[in-house]
């Protein structure tokens, strides 16, 4: 599967001969190739048994819905590496962010639409184990507040785990006090999970509060430029990068009153662009460095709630 190319939307890297050889450009789509924008948002279903055959009329008995592709690695050489995956919630399962090898999907076709070739299932053979010991993806980009989150999810899961073996070992001699034991480590657990997922929402800005980053300091309102705005890349509360501010919006004083924003898409293609107020962002710039960040209190998936903004 690693030897699949979705056009239109990635650059391939080759070398100059290859280009030499099969040309810089394409005139026509082939009617089977996968673009970006169509492949990212796609289910991914699990089976506990091997899927051996390559068409399926519907989703199977056995298949469980593990969420979707929301973004595609690549290796240098153009090829997909990679998709990554949420797993929120999933079976019990905490919510982390992991990267499923392609080797490992396949891909199988929907009889029940046969006339539409576009019409597919992506499927991998996995156990419930599998999941509970996939390794939470990481980036380099990841705020240290981030991995602090992430050590403290996977400690209230190392504790659930060894909890649990506890529990097994004693309920042979005492049934009813192990279950009793059970119910009240649940409720540890639960609780446990909440003050981790509140220390990520406590880096989101209430109140007007502003948002506090290392290596960064607010920008104050009499150096806010257009040279400084435009292009920024902008981030929610939790540092994940959710689009660029495309333009901006003056009055006829010339005072910077909005900022478009354009979220979601893939390398350019299907962005949204988004009407904020100057007031609803917080402009930031590195203390030691050039490098300009704009931060937005709200959910990638609120600003893509909101209305596309059309221009004057």
């Amino acid at each position: 599967m690693k030897h699949l190319f979705i056009t239109s939307a990635l650059l391939t890297v080759t070398s100059t001969m290859a280009v030499a050889e099969t040309g810089m450009f394409r005139a026509e789509n082939d009617p089977m190739a996968i673009h970006a924008s169509e492949f990212i948002g796609q289910r991914i279903y699990t089976s506990s048994d091997a899927v051996e055959e390559d068409s399926f009329a519907g989703i199977q008995d056995g298949w469980e819905n593990i969420g979707e592709v929301n973004d595609i690695v690549l290796s240098r050489d153009g090829m997909i590496d990679s998709v990554l995956v949420d797993i929120g919630g999933f079976l019990g399962i905490g919510e982390r962010q992991i990267a499923v090898d392609m080797d490992a999907l396949k891909w199988v076709s929907d009889s029940a639409t046969a006339e539409d070739t576009s019409d597919y299932f992506l499927v991998m053979q996995a156990d419930m184990a599998d999941f509970e010991n996939a390794p939470a993806y990481h980036t380099d980009a990841r705020s240290t507040l981030d991995q602090e989150v992430a050590q403290a999810a996977d400690a209230v899961e190392q504790t659930a785990d060894a909890t649990g073996t506890a529990i097994e070992n004693t309920a042979q001699d005492l049934q009813s006090g192990a279950e009793t034991a059970a119910s009240e480590v649940g409720e540890a657990i639960s609780d446990t999970t909440e003050q981790a997922q509140d220390m990520a929402a406590d880096t989101m800005a209430q109140d007007g509060e502003p948002i506090l980053r290392d290596e960064y300091e607010p920008v104050v309102d009499k150096t806010l430029t257009a040279d400084l705005l435009t292009g920024a890349r902008v981030y929610d509360a939790k540092d994940e990068w959710m689009g660029e501010v495309s333009e901006l919006v003056m009055n006829d004083k010339q005072v910077i009153t909005h900022a478009v924003v354009d979220v979601g898409g893939f390398l350019g293609i299907g962005e949204k662009p988004v009407k904020l107020s100057i007031d609803e962002v917080q402009v930031m710039t590195a203390t030691d460095g050039d490098d300009v960040r704009v931060y937005v209190p709200m959910t990638e998936e609120k600003l893509k709630s909101m209305p596309t903004y059309e221009g004057k």
